[in-house]
């Protein structure tokens, strides 16, 4: 299993980073986790989109679905010329309702939507798949691939809870939520975590490695880095669009 990281900034891109969006890939299928705004363009530099087996978005939050509307087109071509399964599998919650209708009604021509649930696993090709409901103001859901013994755990937008850990423990990798920083650690009832959060998150799963990500554009990435270090002493990495993880 591999994870590649497309992009990695909270809320809107910066100059270098697209939103919120990675890829996993195993046995040479490529699953979408979350299409924030560029996931598209990064896509295409490892993959043609018709390669792709699935979509899981983590919430319906702009930064992490915004290119889900240009893929539609794109899996509507590929659906086509049948190069595409139809319907296409998207795993993403049922609410906000609001923003839930919007998406389906958009997608709904080319896509089946399953929604996440905690009581159940799911596999996908090689890959078994366990959800939690997660700490964030709208239904939110952190997700952990399993596959030949080693696990990836992606926290999606959440503040540090307990469950979290037990859902993470074990983890050879966990690529967390890094939004905030101490200076801004008044935010987190936002429903996020700091860089510290993250690696306390970390070490208390017993984790190999963290990546952080989802970081607040305006930061200085190296002192995210350092206060996760201050709590986690594993293999410690700041995303970047372009990156490829074994996991």
């Amino acid at each position: 299993m591999k994870l590649y990281i497309l992009g990695t900034s909270a809320a809107f891109a910066s100059r270098d980073e697209g939103c919120s969006s990675y890829m996993i890939e195993s046995d040479d299928n490529y699953y979408l986790i979350d299409v924030g705004s560029g996931a598209v363009n990064m896509m295409s530099r490892y993959i043609h989109y018709t390669r792709l087996s699935g979509i899981f978005i983590s919430h319906l939050h702009a930064d992490h679905t915004s290119d889900i509307y240009p893929l539609r087109y794109a899996l509507y071509t590929g659906q086509k010329e049948g190069k595409l399964p139809r319907p296409f599998p998207v795993y993403m919650p049922k609410k906000p309702s609001k923003y839930y209708r919007f998406i389906k009604n958009f997608i709904k021509g080319e896509c089946r939507i399953h929604h996440p649930s905690g009581r159940k696993k799911i596999k996908i090709g090689n890959i078994n798949v366990n959800f939690l409901r997660v700490e964030h103001p709208i239904s939110t859901w952190a997700m952990r691939f399993e596959e030949d013994g080693r696990s990836l755990v992606y926290t999606s937008d959440t503040m540090y809870f307990e469950e979290l850990v037990r859902f993470s423990k074990g983890a050879n990798v966990i690529l967390a939520e890094a939004t905030l920083q101490n200076i801004d650690r008044e935010l987190v009832n936002l429903g996020h975590m700091t860089a510290e959060d993250a690696g306390t998150l970390a070490s208390e799963a017993g984790a190999e490695t963290l990546i952080l990500t989802h970081i607040w554009p305006e930061y200085d990435r190296t002192i995210s880095l350092k206060e996760a270090s201050s709590t986690f002493s594993g293999k410690l990495f700041m995303a970047r669009g372009g990156d490829i993880y074994a996991i």
